[in-house]
């Protein structure tokens, strides 16, 4: 078996344009405009590598920041191929026995995006591994992360005068700290290893997207009516919802229920963006999926965690009220 050490650059939308996303129809986080992968056989040597620009549909045009952080040209894009070429390219190079890996899962999950997008079949859960990972369990015992320069000066790697936030050097530098590791062994105890860090792979793919926007603020956003009303994405019926739970940041969690198709997992994330006045609103994106056992257990503990913080918050409040009405 080989190990393909992939690495991936993005184009992002600048912070007013929400519009790519209604033409996407979903909630995309960044096209791919770069592959970049590096092949270990299963002596961890480097075999051969892979790179290739792409053409993005949705976002032709360079965000500055991701310019001047990779280097990556409009030029350069006019010189890549369309990402459904690109990526049969990158399978057809990468074979038919192997492992992908890359440094954190956000490479992982944008690709999965991409190939949603384009309406590709989506990575198996067992056929990637996060080698950050795996670098932290076998270097010290935990998941925390730790970036790859953190990892190349540890391990004495050089980094060979190439430079970072391009797919394919940082492919390479991550294929020198696998080298480094005991791969054979990490993926042997893989499923282990991964149960005491986030699930990159958590949601099963989105069945319907929604977006709504030209709000005025954020704070009740995900319990607006328009928002909160969803509907079976099989027989369309209406389905009996529960309360939206906050996950993390601006991303909620709510658990829908059809009588006939079952449960559905309703993702909610709040964002904003400013229109040619200047004026900043809010929009809120909804994406329904099956639901799991594991979303399930998650939607259930957030929703005790939030709770208990609403019943500490409001102690406090009565608290400061007495001591107020006292003075």
């Amino acid at each position: 078996m080989d190990y393909i050490i992939f690495d991936l650059e993005w184009n992002q939308p600048y912070s007013n344009d929400i519009s790519f996303m209604k033409r996407a129809r979903m909630p995309l986080t960044g096209e791919i405009i770069q592959i970049g992968a590096i092949k270990l056989n299963e002596s961890l040597e480097i075999v051969d590598s892979f790179t290739m620009y792409v053409k993005p549909k949705y976002l032709p045009h360079m965000h500055k920041h991701v310019k001047a952080l990779t280097g990556i040209t409009n030029q350069d894009l006019n010189r890549g191929v369309p990402f459904r070429a690109a990526y049969s390219h990158f399978q057809q190079w990468c074979g038919k026995d192997y492992m992908l890996l890359s440094w954190g899962a956000d490479d992982i999950l944008i690709l999965r995006e991409n190939l949603l997008l384009h309406k590709l079949k989506s990575i198996d859960y067992d056929s990637w591994a996060d080698a950050q990972m795996i670098y932290s369990y076998q270097r010290y015992g935990t998941t925390q992360q730790y970036s790859v320069a953190h990892a190349m000066e540890d391990l004495h790697i050089s980094s060979e005068e190439l430079s970072a936030h391009n797919a394919l050097h940082d492919a390479i530098f991550t294929a020198h700290i696998c080298q480094k590791l005991d791969l054979p062994k990490a993926l042997l105890h893989y499923d282990s290893i991964r149960k005491e860090a986030p699930n990159p792979f958590l949601y099963p793919p989105g069945l319907t997207f929604f977006m709504y926007d030209n709000f005025q603020e954020k704070k009740r956003i995900v319990y607006d009516r328009r928002v909160r009303l969803s509907f079976c994405p099989y027989c369309q019926s209406r389905l009996e919802t529960t309360r939206p739970e906050r996950i993390q940041g601006d991303k909620h969690l709510a658990i829908g229920v059809c009588p006939k198709h079952g449960e559905f997992a309703i993702q909610l994330k709040v964002g904003k963006y400013t229109i040619k006045s200047g004026v900043t609103k809010f929009y809120v994106t909804k994406v329904l999926s099956h639901s799991t056992d594991e979303i399930d257990r998650l939607y259930r503990e957030k929703s005790e965690i939030n709770r208990e913080k609403e019943r500490l918050y409001y102690e406090r409040r009565q608290k400061e009220l007495l001591e107020k009405s006292k003075a």
